[in-house]
C-alpha cells in the first residue's frame, strides 16, 4: 500500500470516528506492526484505548491495570511528535520482569513497539499518544517501521486534532440543552469527573433556594453533610454505572432544612462518546434530574379547585395535605403561616363535605390517576 493511500484513510476517520480501528489496522500494515492503537493513559480518572487488530480483551485488561506501564512511563520524556522504538526506552530484561509484559505482551506475541506522544492528551497529568505493536518479526525491521511512522505523525496527530474538535459539538450539545430547558422539574449535566456542565432553570432555582441541594467547586452536594456524603457516593456510582463499569444506584432523598419534602434524586446514564477521546472533554456522561414532590403536587392544584369549586390558595393546601404533607410541612412548603394553612384547610374540607385529612388523602388516592381516562394528576 502506498503512503498517499494511507494518508487518505488517516483522514476518512474525520468522516466516521468508528474507522479508526480500521485505519489503525491498515496503518499497523503499511509499518510492519502487529496491531495499532491510540491511547491516553490516565493518572487520575479514566483512561480509553481504541485498537486495530489488537485483542479487545487484553485491551480491557490494559485500561484497568496497566494503562500506567514501563513503555507509558518513558514516553512522557519524549518530545511531543516524535516517534520512537519503544525497545529504546527500557531494556529487555527489565521489561520482561513486568506484569504489563507477562499479562499483555507476552500473550499476544508482542516484544516491541513504534510510538508517538500526543500535546492534547497531556490533560490531568495523564499522557497519550499512538502506539504500533511488534511481533519477533516485525522488530528485526523496526528501524524502517519507524522511518515511515515519523512522515505520517503529523497527519496522524492532524486526524486526532480534528476528529476531538469535531467531538466537541457532536456529543450532547445545545438540542439536549434546549430539551432540558423546558422541563418543568430540575436536570444537571455532569461530566466524568462528576462537574456540574448545565442546570435548567429548575435546577438552578432549586439551587438559588439553598433548600436541600447546593453548588460548591463545581460539583453538587447536599445542606446537610450526612447527605453531602452520600451524594458524593452516589454521583461516583452513577458516574461508573454510566461507564459499563457497576450497577446504578436507586434515586436518593435529600432532606430539606425548611421542613419541605425531601427532594429526589434519579441518575440517567448518557451513551458514552462515539470515540472515547471525546471524553477527554467536559462531555456530559449523567443527567440528574430532582424532583421536588412539592412541585409534582401542586402540578395538581387547577384540577382540585374547578372540581370541588376551591380558591387556588385552598386548592394548593388541600393537593399537599391530601398527598400525605404535614400542616408544618405543607406551611414551608408554600411559604405560609400554620393558622392560614389550619383556615385554608379547615375551608377545603367544608367544601369537599369531609372532616379530616385521612379522609381527604383517601379521597385523593382513591382518584384514578392517569389523565388520559379522565383521571388526575396527583
Amino acid at each position: 500500500m502506498r503512503e498517499s493511500d494511507i494518508l487518505d484513510l488517516i483522514y476518512g476517520v474525520l468522516a466516521d470516528p468508528g474507522w479508526w480501528p480500521s485505519m489503525l489496522t491498515s496503518v499497523s500494515d503499511y509499518l510492519g506492526a502487529a496491531g495499532g492503537m491510540v491511547a491516553y493513559c490516565a493518572v487520575k480518572g479514566e483512561s480509553f484505548l481504541t485498537t486495530g487488530r489488537l485483542s479487545d480483551e487484553y485491551g480491557d485488561l490494559f485500561v484497568k491495570q496497566y494503562a500506567s506501564n514501563c513503555w507509558s512511563d518513558a514516553l512522557r520524556f519524549i518530545p511531543f511528535g516524535q516517534a520512537v522504538i519503544c525497545g529504546s526506552l527500557v531494556e529487555d530484561r527489565t521489561l520482561r520482569k513486568t506484569g504489563f509484559y507477562a499479562d499483555i505482551l507476552a500473550p499476544q506475541g508482542i516484544v516491541n513497539g513504534l510510538s508517538t506522544s500526543h500535546m492534547s492528551m497531556a490533560v490531568d497529568g495523564g499522557a497519550g499518544g499512538f502506539g504500533f505493536m511488534l511481533s519477533e518479526r516485525g522488530s528485526d525491521k523496526a528501524q524502517q517501521g519507524l522511518r515511515k511512522l515519523q512522515r505520517l505523525v503529523p497527519h496522524l496527530h492532524r486526524a486526532l486534532d480534528a476528529s476531538m474538535q469535531i467531538g466537541r459539538y457532536r456529543q450532547h450539545g445545545p438540542q439536549l440543552e434546549r430539551i432540558l430547558q423546558a422541563m418543568p422539574q430540575g436536570a444537571f449535566l455532569l461530566d466524568r469527573r462528576g462537574g456540574v456542565l448545565y442546570a435548567n432553570p429548575a435546577a438552578d432555582a432549586l439551587l438559588q433556594s439553598g433548600d436541600g441541594l447546593l453548588y460548591q467547586d463545581r460539583q453538587l452536594t447536599a445542606v446537610l453533610p450526612e447527605d453531602g456524603a452520600a451524594l458524593a457516593r452516589w454521583i461516583e456510582g452513577a458516574l461508573s454505572a454510566a461507564s459499563g463499569m457497576g450497577a446504578l444506584h436507586d434515586p436518593l432523598r435529600l432532606e430539606r432544612p425548611s421542613g419541605k419534602p425531601a427532594l429526589v434524586v434519579m441518575p440517567i446514564p448518557l451513551p458514552q462518546p462515539a470515540f472515547p477521546f471525546w471524553g477527554l472533554f467536559d462531555h456530559a456522561r449523567l443527567l440528574v434530574l430532582v424532583i421536588d414532590p412539592v412541585f409534582q403536587r401542586l402540578a395538581a392544584a387547577p384540577t382540585v379547585e374547578k372540581a370541588f369549586g376551591l380558591t387556588p390558595a385552598q386548592a394548593r393546601v388541600a393537593v399537599l395535605a391530601g398527598a400525605g404533607l404535614s400542616a408544618p410541612q405543607t406551611a414551608a412548603a408554600l411559604g405560609l403561616s400554620m393558622a392560614t394553612v389550619k383556615t385554608h384547610l379547615a375551608h377545603s374540607f367544608e367544601k369537599i363535605g369531609i372532616n379530616s385529612q385521612a379522609a381527604l388523602v383517601k379521597l385523593f388516592t382513591s382518584l384514578p390517576s392517569d389523565p388520559s381516562n379522565g383521571g388526575w394528576p396527583i
